[in-house]
């Protein structure tokens, strides 16, 4: 199924419209190549949303999304559980291209240099041809695959629940490294890598939390943490934030892991923090928005958005935070000032990250519909 929702518009906005998307197009819009927005899961878009913004296009592309989209120049990229991966494209949200795998598709999606990178449920990473999504080649792990990739420096960075981190070679596939981690039988590793300018970063369903050299995949050092971690790190400035399922978020230093400190939220954290003038933005299962000191490690303030969330908030240039529910709205907070300044509902929960580019807002819900609002 394909829907698209126009709807009449006096002549005058259309003639704006257009100027907009060809200054839009010389300018060029920012890229989001991965979950977070890239290797360090900052969560910040360089672009700013609209202050009241309209759906422009809505695909039913799939049968549910639980991953977040990609967005590459003019294309769209998502991976559905219906096992197929697709190009939108931005303008109208119709199928560039399709390809079909083997296995189930959770996790997000990363793209460099043209390729695009996939972890399935069936343990099997594949690279695409973002032209024409074209198999390039793909590498069998020995365990399902929920890890979101990232990708550096043509090595793409992999979690596989045969508990091994892979650095995988973007252009052949051919495993550089696999660190295997200490965890245990039924763990594995859930959460995406983070990379800072040397380590690669991940944590394990038993709690424990590890940093390896990037190049080499030695470790470095690990620390263990209250509980399972499902989400990334963020990196920023030398220090590490993380959520476990102890219900504590974390700040350590990147260097040797040591703690600086922890907060309790209410819920267990969900997705990665997102940092913002000196406070650290986290959200809770329960619904719960945190803005904690990033130097004290104390809570600053917090919001009830009243609904349930399972993902980060996407920060834009004028600290405007959007994160969808598993109600299903869309929600715009001003961080500045902790208020809700818009509210849109979308055609099912919102499981994904939303992607925040030049182009709009770009989300996905369970039901299996993409929606670009402007």
């Amino acid at each position: 199924m394909h829907l698209q929702i126009r709807k009449s518009r006096p002549i005058g906005y259309l003639f704006s419209l257009c100027l907009f998307m060809v200054l839009l197009s010389e300018a060029g819009a920012a890229d989001w190549s991965a979950l977070n927005g890239g290797a360090q899961h900052l969560s910040r878009s360089s672009d700013a949303i609209s202050l009241n913004p309209e759906i422009v296009w809505q695909a039913g592309i799939a049968r549910r999304f639980y991953a977040s989209p990609v967005v590459i120049g003019e294309q769209v990229f998502v991976a559905a559980r219906g096992k197929r991966i697709k190009s939108l494209n931005i303008k109208d949200g119709s199928i560039a291209w399709e390809r079909a795998v083997k296995g189930m598709l959770s996790a997000t999606p990363a793209v460099s240099e043209n390729i695009l990178i996939a972890g399935a449920k069936d343990g099997v990473v594949t690279a695409l041809n973002i032209l024409d999504g074209k198999i390039i080649w793909q590498v069998k792990t020995g365990g399902k695959i929920l890890s979101s990739p990232v990708i550096r420096g043509g090595t793409v960075f992999i979690g596989s629940n045969d508990l091994h981190l892979y650095a995988l070679d973007l252009s052949t596939g051919k495993v550089r490294w696999r660190y295997l981690a200490n965890d245990y039988k039924y763990g594995g590793l859930y959460a995406s890598p983070s990379l800072d300018d040397k380590r690669v970063f991940i944590g394990g369903k038993n709690g424990r939390f590890y940093a390896i050299d990037a190049k080499t995949g030695k470790p470095v050092w690990g620390v263990a943490l209250g509980s399972s971690i499902y989400g990334a790190a963020t990196v920023s400035e030398g220090r590490l934030y993380i959520g476990s399922y102890d219900r504590n978020l974390y700040a350590l230093q990147a260097e040797d892991g040591k703690e600086i400190w922890r907060v309790e939220l209410d819920d267990w954290p969900q997705g990665a923090p997102v940092l913002f003038k000196g406070k650290v933005i986290i959200a809770s299962r329960s619904g719960i928005l945190y803005g904690i000191d990033a130097e004290k490690g104390s809570v600053s303030w917090r919001m009830d958005l009243e609904e349930g969330l399972r993902h980060s908030p996407v920060v834009d240039s004028n600290g405007i935070a959007v994160i969808g529910t598993v109600e299903g709205r869309l929600l715009a907070i001003d961080l500045q000032k902790q208020e809700l300044i818009w509210a849109r509902e979308m055609e099912g929960g919102v499981f994904g990250q939303v992607a925040v580019t030049g182009h709009g807002i770009i989300a996905m819900t369970l039901d299996g519909v993409v929606t670009l609002l402007r």
